[in-house]
């Protein structure tokens, strides 16, 4: 079994992020993002492929969530003209994928939904919404009080419309990924969130809308 999630992660997932990485860079109009972007797929792709190696949520078979431990979270920031708030529910993993003296990686699933709206005056599309589900996975070192933490992830999401704003995305169905850091207690946490909304060349044209927000959580 060991052998079977090492062929995954070595012959599926690092493949995938670096064809879904250039293909994507390739098709952004506006490239300001592009190596923050990159960044964001490459680590969420692999710490997916290391839990799919290690056989635990978010690739274990059963959805392994610990109800007793969730939390709400709510993302607001913008994308140039565009500003969007993000709401969502995790349900930690029940697992932790590595458990060290002073650091761990663990996560949780984020059920999102995401208002958006331009502040342009007469734009093709002028607000919409996005919904999705999204494996989060934190890697925290634990302090007495404030453990600092960095954050991957990325799932599928979908979108009320095929146009955000002027942006034609082609498919409805898209891929969200997350990137952020900050510092978390017993109780919350807060820090800075990058989402980036594509659909990984699924359908050309595919520009990315790239989300940068103020991340505060609430864990109980």
């Amino acid at each position: 079994m060991r052998q079977l999630r090492r062929a995954f992660y070595l012959f599926f997932c690092i493949p995938l992020a670096l064809i879904h990485t250039s293909s994507a860079a390739l098709a952004l109009n506006d490239t300001s993002n592009e190596h923050l972007m990159n960044a964001t797929i490459i680590g969420a792709i692999a710490s997916l492929g290391y839990a799919c190696y290690l056989g635990k949520a978010p690739c274990a078979l059963t959805p392994g969530v610990d109800t007793d431990k969730l939390t709400t979270s709510i993302d607001v920031g913008s994308d140039n003209t565009v500003q969007q708030v993000r709401l969502a529910l995790g349900a930690d993993w029940s697992d932790t994928l590595y458990q060290g003296k002073q650091f761990k990686i663990d996560g949780r699933w984020e059920i999102n939904a995401n208002m958006w709206q331009s502040t342009e005056s007469d734009p093709q599309n002028k607000n919409g919404w996005i919904v999705g589900l999204t494996p989060v996975f934190q890697y925290s070192w634990m302090q007495s009080r404030f453990s600092p933490y960095f954050e991957l992830g990325g799932g599928p999401q979908y979108l009320s419309d095929i146009v955000i704003e002027n942006e034609y995305k082609s498919t409805q169905f898209q891929f969200g990924s997350i990137l952020g850091f900050g510092i978390a207690t017993k109780q919350f946490e807060m820090g800075y969130r990058y989402l980036h909304v594509s659909n990984a060349n699924i359908e050309i044209p595919n520009p990315g809308t790239d989300f940068h927000n103020f991340h505060l959580g609430y864990k109980f």
